[in-house]
């Protein structure tokens, strides 16, 4: 009920008013005046008006906002303060109809219901300027109040925001502005992985919330219960889905969730995709910028390496000039031509590793394919890392389905990603003990696959979910061996993609081996592999 509610947040109290401010009436109040407040409550759009006569006895007590409250005129007039409210609302309107009939003025706002009130208090006096009672008229503001309270809630988002620099601090800080202005919520500021077919917020897979709500939030459209595809049986009783879509892609999920029935107006479901929006943006300059100082990082650690790996065969060729140059040293022109030639091929190979970094960062990869059978393309890379086996103690087995896999390739590309690969698994193993690699060719679903398998040195976790990362790899990852960049199954990886193909790294743990899969499409054409053969 407007004027008879909750404890209140502000009381204006002015003195008391002079002979032009009261509002004049007649010694005994009359049934036509009664009627004349009583047509002008009708008259507010959700508001109501009271008179309490100096017994603090309702006299009148009617408007829409009374109705909405779900009170009559009845529940008031003619009954005492005492009497009409509950007792936890009698000792406050008592106090302000006491200070209205003493001659003062009372502005209160107030809440009832769930909607805010603002009530202004005058005293009435008869002809001679007696008070004879008080004149209280409430108004709804709860419009104005949540304008109020969503620009507040935005200048402290913009607050978290200016002095933020962690994404995770801006996620929280969300959730608790969001959890603040919308009362008993819970909300929950998720970021998404695309590839994760089994999302969850709170506990709920997303799929719950509609048979199409992934599509509907890839798409960006809010959703929120209500809504004609409101899913059934849920643990929540309400829900608010704000998405973010970053690249095409669901990248993250603010989620409102309630145990009670809550309508989302227009209004709210605005304010929650602009405090997302804010949010979100920002969160995403933080990641990139963070991504971006990782990335020059690993570029400085890379270009380090590079340097270190050409400085030695450059000093090894240097020395080797100089020793042609002394007559009398003994020693074979042509070892001395040979190690050079050797040096100079395996600088050749580092700076070519760098230019294939560069070339496929920044800039489309260009692929020149023709039909080829993929177990030849297998068969030429474990044939040329047999030459790297002498140095350590090593066994490489083949095994491949006697029946062609006829693949659409760049060969040459093809071949530097299977030389990556199985060049890694040979490098990354210790000197001394038995390394064992097994490749394998098949055919399966209309995929071809080539299993690089070995039982080295393995990987944890952490270097398997950064294992193709440009630039190095992450703190518990083996750094690159003596005579390598780090990045050749970077770079083996980006080639098969461009391909349409896949490659996937496993390994039980450290010390444990490693398998490396690559899958690449079958290329169903009407041709005879034997005859190009």
């Amino acid at each position: 009920m407007p004027f008879s509610t909750l404890p209140t947040r502000e009381v204006q109290r002015r003195q008391a008013p002079g002979p032009g401010d009261a509002t004049s009436l007649p010694c005994e109040f009359d049934d036509g005046l009664l009627r004349l407040y009583r047509g002008m409550a009708e008259q507010l759009p959700r508001g109501a008006v009271f008179v309490v006569d100096t017994d603090l006895r309702y006299l009148l007590a009617t408007g829409p906002a009374l109705r909405l409250s779900g009170f009559a005129s009845g529940d008031f007039e003619g009954r005492m303060l005492s009497e009409a409210l509950p007792p936890d609302l009698v000792a406050q309107h008592t106090e302000d109809c006491l200070a209205i009939l003493a001659g003062g003025a009372v502005l209160r706002e107030h809440c009832s219901g769930g909607v805010w009130y603002e009530s202004h208090g005058l005293p009435l006096t008869d002809e001679r300027g007696r008070i004879r009672a008080a004149l209280v008229v409430s108004h709804d503001i709860s419009k104005r109040r949540r304008q109020t309270e969503r620009l507040q809630v935005l200048d402290r988002l913009g607050s978290v925001l200016a002095g933020a620099s962690d994404a995770n601090a801006i996620a929280g800080a969300l959730a608790r502005l969001l959890e603040e202005y919308f009362g008993p919520v819970r909300c929950e500021i998720a970021s998404l992985d695309s590839e994760d077919a089994a999302v969850e917020i709170d506990g709920i897979a997303l799929t719950r919330f509609g048979p199409d709500a992934v599509a509907r939030l890839s798409s960006g459209e809010l959703l929120a219960s209500g809504d004609a595809f409101a899913a059934r049986g849920l643990p929540v009783r309400s829900f608010l889905l704000c998405p973010h879509v970053a690249g095409g892609t669901l990248a993250g999920l603010t989620a409102i969730l309630s145990g009670a029935p809550l309508a989302w107006s227009g209004e709210d479901r605005a304010f929650v995709c602009e405090l997302s929006r804010r949010a979100w943006d920002h969160m995403d300059r933080l990641r990139l910028l963070d991504a971006l100082q990782e990335t020059d990082r690993r570029k400085d650690s890379f270009l380090a390496v590079l340097a270190r790996e050409l400085r030695n065969p450059l000093s090894v060729v240097r020395n080797s000039l100089a020793l042609l140059g002394r007559p009398g040293t003994g020693v074979p022109p042509q070892a001395v031509l040979a190690l050079i030639d050797r040096q100079c091929g395996h600088m050749n190979r580092l700076v070519e590793d760098a230019l294939d970094t560069s070339i496929i960062s920044y800039r489309p990869a260009a692929l020149q394919c023709y039909h080829l059978d993929l177990q030849d393309a297998v068969l030429a890379a474990v044939e040329a890392a047999r030459a790297l086996m002498p140095a350590k103690s090593h066994t490489l087995s083949l095994s491949m389905t006697a029946q062609p896999i006829p693949v659409w390739v760049d060969p040459g590309r093809v071949a530097q990603a299977l030389n990556n690969v199985l060049g890694n698994a040979l490098k990354y193993s210790s000197a001394s003990g038995r390394v064992e690699v097994a490749v394998v060719v098949e055919r399966q679903d209309g995929q071809a696959l080539v299993r690089i398998t070995d039982n080295g040195i393995g990987m944890s976790p952490r270097t398997l979910a950064h294992l193709s990362a440009l630039f190095g790899s992450d703190g518990d990852s083996a750094p690159p061996p003596a005579g390598a960049l780090g990045v050749g199954l970077w770079v083996a990886r980006r080639w098969i993609g461009a391909h349409g193909g896949s490659m996937q790294a496993n390994s039980p743990g450290p010390d444990l081996g490693s398998t490396i899969t690559i899958t690449l499409p079958v290329h169903a054409v009407h041709w005879s592999i034997q005859q190009n053969k």
